[in-house]
């Protein structure tokens, strides 16, 4: 009988991959469509096998206007079970506005979010993807340029997300609700062909299929398999090398050269890859250019740079490459400074009146300067594009300063510019404006102590 295949076909996905223990507890994640209502149809019949509680979780997009309805829809399920039901409104367009996201990104990290804002360390999250939605997410994947880790598709198991019904095609979860007269509703937007997933669903796979391989669905997923056990083999030769080359710095992260070097190049690209993820501390769209560009720089000079998408910047030195992120303008610090303790950044700034100082052991870290000088009023910013500053023997950029004193570029952006104005004061651990000097006819001396981390280093 159909139906008793599907549910062993689950039970034994279940078992096989350790989705779900006992007493564990179990968020799923509903929005009211068929996957989910099948998914926690199935989880509520067999609570009891499993031993386990349930909860749900629903998540209002603000996307259509009839969302309200499968508010209701699901929390009328919930009642009738006596399962405890929680609810989020987001605006997802909003939100993908704010963080410069697709539609589908943004709605993925507000269900993600939501899903673990609700959960405790015994918690499992469950989502209801399904054959079909793995078969898509490799093909797209594919055509975007995925690497390995990419088209291994939707994991069975991530954390604490699983995804119980990974096994079964979506007609399959058709025929669970129709079989046991679920009933579930139907998102208009999920025909709309505006979204990439959707016209990979209702065109591209339909064409393959009927022009060019009648089993594509079955392929992708059993191909979306063969990736991930090479996958599971190379994360684990890669994060033993990832403890060997990685040094770890408080905003970057620095990779050996010469020892990355003797490397076959899927495995630079792979060590890169994993390196990026983590600076991210999220999942980062990494296509093979980004990683054949990063690769080239193994074999360039040092001061060569590559900017990848979403702020992502690799800088080779002499011995590493460096990869960080590269703040936008937009974000970039300008603080008014008062007398006391200022803080920027990872910085503390102290600005004190002193009666006298010693010039015979000048301390980088601290600068006096003539308080009558200052003519707007003490700010901190970063440096921007055109700074300079006035020395005894001249006018210089900051980008000389920072050159000549080795300064490696990705911390440029985070060094405090100390400025009256447009005019820059003095610079952090280097120098002060030759017009602000201490003379014989110096009133006030003004001390500008700064420190990073909270202590002079």
């Amino acid at each position: 009988m159909q139906i008793q295949i599907i549910e062993n076909k689950i039970l034994n996905y279940i078992k096989n991959n350790k989705l779900i223990e006992q007493n564990d507890e179990i968020l799923v994640g509903v929005s009211g469509g068929a996957d989910s209502m099948m998914l926690i149809n199935y989880l509520e019949k067999n609570k009891k096998r499993f031993e386990i509680s349930i909860k749900i979780a629903h998540i209002n997009h603000k996307m259509r206007s009839d969302a309200e309805l499968d508010i209701i829809f699901v929390k009328n399920f919930a009642d009738q079970n006596k399962i405890k039901f929680e609810v989020l409104e987001c605006d997802i367009k909003q939100l993908a506005k704010e963080h410069k996201l697709s539609l589908e990104e943004a709605g993925r990290l507000a269900r993600y979010n939501f899903f673990n804002s609700l959960a405790n360390e015994n918690t499992k999250i469950a989502t209801a993807h399904n054959a079909n939605d793995q078969a898509e997410t490799v093909l797209m994947r594919f055509l975007r340029g995925s690497d390995v880790l990419g088209l291994s598709g939707i994991s069975p198991k991530r954390q604490n997300i699983i995804r119980p019904i990974l096994c079964i095609t979506r007609e399959e979860v058709e025929f669970y609700c129709s079989y046991y007269n679920i009933e579930y509703r139907t998102d208009y937007t999920n025909n709309l062909e505006i979204y990439t997933r959707n016209k990979i669903r209702h065109s591209l796979i339909p064409y393959i299929t009927k022009n060019i391989n009648a089993n594509i669905m079955h392929t992708l997923v059993e191909h979306s398999k063969l990736y991930s056990e090479e996958e599971d083999f190379l994360s684990s030769y890669t994060q033993k090398l990832y403890h060997e080359l990685i040094i770890k710095n408080s905003q970057s992260y620095e990779i050996k050269v010469e020892r990355l070097k003797k490397e076959k190049p899927y495995i630079q690209k792979k060590l890169i890859s994993k390196v990026i993820s983590e600076l991210k501390k999220s999942s980062y769209n990494i296509t093979t250019n980004h990683l054949n560009s990063a690769v080239s720089l193994l074999n360039n000079q040092s001061g060569k740079s590559i900017n990848l998408s979403e702020g992502v910047k690799i800088l080779k030195t002499q011995h590493s490459l460096v990869v960080y992120l590269v703040k936008e303008p937009s974000e970039l610090l300008i603080k008014p400074l008062f007398i006391g303790t200022n803080e920027f950044k990872n910085y503390v700034i102290i600005l004190n009146f002193v009666k006298e100082f010693s010039k015979n052991f000048p301390n980088i870290y601290t600068k006096y300067v003539d308080y009558d000088k200052i003519k707007s009023g003490l700010k901190v910013r970063s440096k921007i594009k055109g700074d300079k500053i006035k020395t005894h023997l001249g006018t210089k950029t900051l980008k000389k300063i920072f050159i000549d004193e080795k300064i490696p570029i990705n911390l440029r952006e985070n060094i405090p510019i100390i400025v009256d104005g447009d005019e820059v004061v003095c610079i952090f651990n280097s120098r002060l404006n030759a017009d602000y000097y201490i003379t014989d006819k110096t009133q006030k001396i003004l001390e500008i102590k700064i420190i990073l981390g909270g202590a002079n280093v």
